[in-house]
């Protein structure tokens, strides 16, 4: 027996190494999430390795075993336990043994194999063919254990079945045997004996049936055939394929309806599928009209037996999916029972475009008139789901995606499975995001977006539902990928940013806001109004209104050149009080952001301001209206012009000069006068001769001036 300080440290690596694979795929190898968590992990087992020669993770009946014990019902229900042993079945593992002398490398290279989909793995050959390649020597898969028990029994070969539970099964219609006799010793090897053993055992049962509850008579059943699938592991196919056989053909007969029962149950794996495939069979046979697909046994052999079972399934999946045209079928919950089961079989025999045909004829039932047709068809959707390991789950989800988008978008009546159908394509988008995939992310997130805004009437638990999972996609992990991706040398990447970020909204737009007014790293804050910038329309209103007094120069500028690129006359608006800012670096963003949106209101906006800025920015904001030839500036230059103070100052110098070029641009008749003074050597209006630079600036502009508004010549038009 492992001492118990053992186990509870192996119980911690195990937590450490379900992070580690985790970790590895959603993150690149060479991040350091992956390889800080493949070092922990490594200190973990060698520090477990260095009590005990050997860490032994195991499955057992759908349990997960540690170093030969089973683990209490707590334990086996916590997060890290379910995912290990979600794994172990996914690539139909048995057991994974970590052995002493383990090398950080060969460990690191293990986790990489565990990251990856039991399909990708079995395309490139296999784990046992991948870990040699790698010369992974110190990770065992499968091998042989033997564990003492506190009662001298010993473990046999198949990993889980004690010499006491042999004696137990066959002692209960066997009382007067001896478990030691070489009779007993041949019996566990013939199915026809541990058939007609079952059979006497079910037939005590049944006998006793009217006395005994419900629970008891499942209890007991479930514990006999728990007993023969554990005796019969070591059986070839074609032995395990009678004994199913056998064993169906008694439980059907003696009770039907407890039969049907069982294949509700957990009992894929059961004598290798077989003895489901059979009561699958027998049970939908008369249904679908096809012979059933546990087939009968006969002298081809195991694996002619193992095609004509095949065929049968085909034959059933077939008829089945041409029954879910009609949609009546959804409404007979009996019979849609089956499908899960008849799922199962399929992926355990790799029919792959069996199952596919059967669930997108399922799949289109969601866009059925009637709704309950639609909600049956989401809740069988829902079951099969539910029952995939992790990465079949994520296969099923992204090939039904066509049907499960449109339902999305169209469905008008809220219920638990449109939710919990909701949350696995959230998990998928999320597992497009980790891959960097933005245009399928942006499938989800868009139908997502566009019930979340729909106010004509579908019901707030539905537009809830959307506009949660949306929120949950916009997590600072999320935007970190867009922020990457938005500066990205592909044109087609950077529109899907913008658009996927458009589509997570204004909680997301918030956020970026918020880390845009606190970052400080220069490069990462251009990034990030690259990224708001993306959203257009959508960030508008929410940059306007981060425009507030108390707000950090900086910050302003920041939202003013946001405006600048993204903007409109309306917004332009905004943006006059920052005008009147303290800081020029600001002043000079708001004016050029101004002038870029502004449109055909930039004249009156910049002439609001004009008045109240100091000489040095209204010599800016002369600047900008001579170039929006703004005509409306031309009788407020002019007064500028003839109102000069007392005293001429450098920069009153530089306005002035600033204003006879504005007005030579924006070419008004009403200018030549005052334009023809200035560059005179006369007084202008009586007062003083304006300086040399001026008045050569007012003769520019009246030569401009003059050439736009006389005629070039004879024959000029």
């Amino acid at each position: 027996m492992a001492d118990k300080d053992v186990i509870k440290k192996t119980l911690d690596a195990l937590a450490v190494l379900n992070t580690a694979i985790k970790n590895a795929r959603l993150y690149p190898v060479t991040s350091a999430s992956v390889s800080s968590a493949i070092e922990k992990l490594y200190l973990t087992l060698t520090d477990v390795l260095g009590h005990d020669d050997q860490i032994v993770f195991a499955e057992s009946e759908k349990a997960l075993l540690i170093c030969g014990q089973s683990l209490g019902r707590k334990d086996q229900e916590r997060p890290h336990a379910v995912s290990l042993l979600n794994i172990l079945l996914g690539f139909g593992l048995r057991s994974l043994t970590f052995c002493k002398g383990l090398e950080k490398e060969e460990l690191a290279q293990f986790i990489v194999l565990l990251s990856r989909s039991p399909e990708n793995i079995h395309k490139d050959g296999g784990l046992d063919r991948l870990m040699a390649e790698q010369n992974i020597t110190h990770i065992l898969l499968d091998q042989k254990i033997y564990i003492a028990m506190d009662k001298d029994h010993q473990i046999l070969s198949s990993l889980d079945i004690t010499d006491e539970q042999i004696s137990k099964f066959f002692l209960m219609t066997h009382p007067d045997m001896d478990p030691n006799s070489p009779q007993f010793r041949e019996m566990i090897k013939d199915p026809e004996a541990l058939s007609e053993i079952f059979k006497m055992g079910l037939s005590k049962m049944m006998a006793q049936k009217e006395t005994l509850t419900s629970f008891q008579l499942s209890e007991g059943l479930n514990n006999m055939l728990s007993l023969l699938d554990k005796i019969s592991g070591g059986l070839d196919d074609k032995k395990r394929g009678r004994l199913s056989q056998n064993v169906g053909q008694a439980l059907l007969a003696a009770d039907p309806a407890m039969a049907e029962q069982l294949t509700a149950q957990n009992m894929e794996s059961m004598m290798g599928g077989l003895l489901l495939q059979y009561l699958m069979s027998e049970l939908t046979k008369d249904k679908l009209g096809v012979t059933g697909f546990g087939g009968h046994q006969d002298a081809r052999g195991g694996s002619a037996a193992a095609d004509d079972s095949t065929s049968r399934l085909l034959q059933v999946s077939e008829k089945f999916g041409l029954r879910l045209q009609d949609a009546r079928t959804l409404l007979d919950q009996e019979l849609m029972s089956v499908l899960p089961k008849i799922i199962e079989q399929l992926i355990a025999q790799r029919e792959q475009e069996a199952m596919d045909n059967l669930l997108e004829r399922l799949a289109a039932n969601l866009m059925n008139e009637k709704v309950d047709v639609r909600l049956n068809a989401a809740r069988s959707l829902v079951d099969i789901l539910e029952h995939l390991p992790g990465e079949r789950k994520q296969e099923v989800i992204q090939k039904l995606s066509w049907a499960l988008i449109a339902w999305v978008r169209r469905e008008t009546v809220f219920y638990p499975e449109y939710q919990k159908l909701c949350a696995d394509m959230k998990s998928k988008a999320q597992d497009h995001f980790m891959q960097r995939n933005l245009a399928e992310v942006l499938k989800y997130t868009a139908a997502f977006r566009a019930v979340a805004d729909d106010d004509t009437g579908k019901p707030d638990l539905v537009r809830k539902t959307a506009q949660d999972a949306i929120d949950e996609l916009a997590s600072p992990v999320n935007i970190d990928i867009l922020l990457d991706e938005i500066d990205s040398p592909d044109s087609q990447t950077r529109q899907d940013t913008g658009r996927l970020f458009a589509a997570l909204g204004e909680t997301a737009i918030e956020d970026l806001l918020n880390e845009l007014r606190t970052k400080t790293d220069s490069d990462e804050r251009v990034r990030i109004m690259h990224l708001i910038a993306s959203a257009r329309e959508k960030a508008l209103p929410l940059i306007i209104g981060q425009i507030t007094k108390d707000a950090p120069w900086f910050y302003l500028r920041n939202l003013a050149y946001l405006l600048g690129q993204i903007g409109s006359e309306e917004s332009a608006r905004a943006l006059v009080p920052l005008l009147a800012h303290g800081n020029d670096k600001l002043r000079q963003e708001a004016l050029k952001s101004i002038y870029r949106t502004g449109g055909s209101q930039r004249g009156r906006i910049l002439l609001s301001a004009l008045s109240q800025a100091d000489e040095d920015f209204k010599s800016s904001i002369v600047d900008a209206l001579g170039q929006a030839k703004s005509v409306e500036a031309v009788p407020v230059f002019i007064d500028l012009l003839k109102n000069r103070p007392l005293l001429t100052t450098a920069a009153r110098m530089t306005l002035e000069e600033k204003i006879c070029t504005a007005l030579g641009t924006i070419g008004s008749p009403d200018a030549i006068a005052p334009l023809s003074e200035i560059a005179s050597a006369k007084t202008f209006l009586k007062l003083r001769t304006y300086p040399e630079k001026v008045k050569t600036a007012a003769a520019r502009a009246l030569a401009t001036l003059q050439r736009k508004i006389t005629p070039a010549g004879p024959g000029a038009k």
